[in-house]
């Protein structure tokens, strides 16, 4: 750049770029330059070690792009990013100042405008979840989700009386793909918003189909997400649904994890008063697995407790906090194998796997 434009437009340049990087960076980051065309970022607080790989990807594209600069002139660059993690690659700050300059080089010489991790093992984790979000993202906008329902049983009638609605994912080339393989990406990046939504469209969507073709109304049970819970607006989004697919919002059952409802406990009881109002009900999935007390089920408007299969073959555990819930006047609804009995006004579900 300088060689071409001179050294005044070089010194416009590494300003843009500078201030590009400041601005894709959150408060608690640092940005510097260490000399040259050669910037250092210290991302903090960082959830997973691949999150430094999304944001390298995210500075590499926008680098791509023209810049354009003030002398009517478009400019091409590009970057090579080395990244090194503490306390794996080094305890002090030179240390992992010569391990991400190490990397930096080793980017360099597989081809330029990509990253790489100190490790080779995180690398290559890096890329393979970075090349699942880009295919999760495709997923969402071609249709390749499907909902898969898991039949709960009557043992005593042989009657399906409800069923629980499975993501899996139709990948084109590698078929059917667990959401083991894809949640926690989808948590991550946000995703899991749109993919909760269509989940629960989906889901109202099959049940009112079966309801037309003269089937027994089923309860059908959603999982949903944290981030769904917390940040998707899911009362007005439910409210949208159940209007437009016409399913009774008494045959669906949302469930949620107990550490969800402890995160932000009065607005938790706002959005759960919402949805009980619509007439949906509310069940906290796997109790007794965090904060657990049963305290809650007073504050929160519930309707149904699973208790943790962890806790299945303690039958004194088990049986203390039915005896706990009777005392607070809750209905107590036990399954054992599918087999359903019922007694009082919250259900208490034990399920066994």
């Amino acid at each position: 750049m300088n060689d071409s434009f001179g050294h005044q437009v070089g010194d416009e340049l590494l300003l843009l770029v500078a201030k590009q990087l400041n601005s894709r960076m959150r408060g608690i980051d640092t940005v510097c330059r260490l000399g040259g065309g050669e910037f250092t970022v210290l991302l903090k607080e960082l959830t997973q070690p691949e999150d430094a790989a999304r944001v390298a990807s995210d500075i590499i594209t926008t680098f791509g792009e023209p810049w354009l600069l003030s002398n009517g002139r478009e400019a091409h660059i590009g970057a090579s990013i080395g990244i090194s993690l503490f306390p794996k690659h080094g305890a002090t700050p030179v240390e992992l100042l010569q391990q991400a300059d190490a990397a930096l080089y080793q980017s360099k010489a597989e081809g330029r405008g990509r990253y790489k991790y100190f490790s080779e093992e995180l690398t290559r984790s890096a890329r393979a979840r970075m090349d699942i979000e880009m295919r999760l993202r495709r997923a969402i906008d071609e249709g390749e989700l499907r909902v898969f329902y898991q039949a709960q049983v009557d043992v005593g009638s042989g009657r399906i009386v409800g069923a629980e609605a499975l993501i899996r994912w139709q990948d084109p080339d590698e078929g059917l793909i667990l959401p083991l393989r894809f949640i926690a990406i989808a948590e991550e990046t946000g995703l899991i918003t749109a993919i909760g939504n269509w989940i629960l469209k989906e889901t109202c969507l099959q049940g009112k189909r079966w309801i037309d073709a003269g089937l027994q109304p089923l309860m059908l049970r959603v999982n949903v997400s944290p981030h769904q819970f917390l940040h998707g607006n899911i009362e007005e989004v439910m409210a949208g649904i159940l209007a437009e697919t016409g399913f009774p919002a008494n045959r669906l059952e949302l469930e949620l994890t107990e550490s969800v409802l402890m995160r932000r406990e009065s607005e938790a009881v706002q959005v759960l008063d919402c949805l009980h109002t619509l007439g949906v009900r509310l069940a906290i999935d796997d109790f007794g697995v965090g904060y657990s007390s049963l305290a809650y089920l007073k504050l929160f408007p519930l309707d149904v407790l699973k208790i943790d299969k962890s806790f299945i073959d303690d039958m004194e555990i088990a049986a203390m906090i039915i005896a706990m819930a009777h005392t607070l006047g809750l209905k107590v609804w036990r399954l054992r194998r599918s087999l359903y009995s019922c007694k009082g006004k919250v259900a208490i579900y034990i399920r066994v796997i």
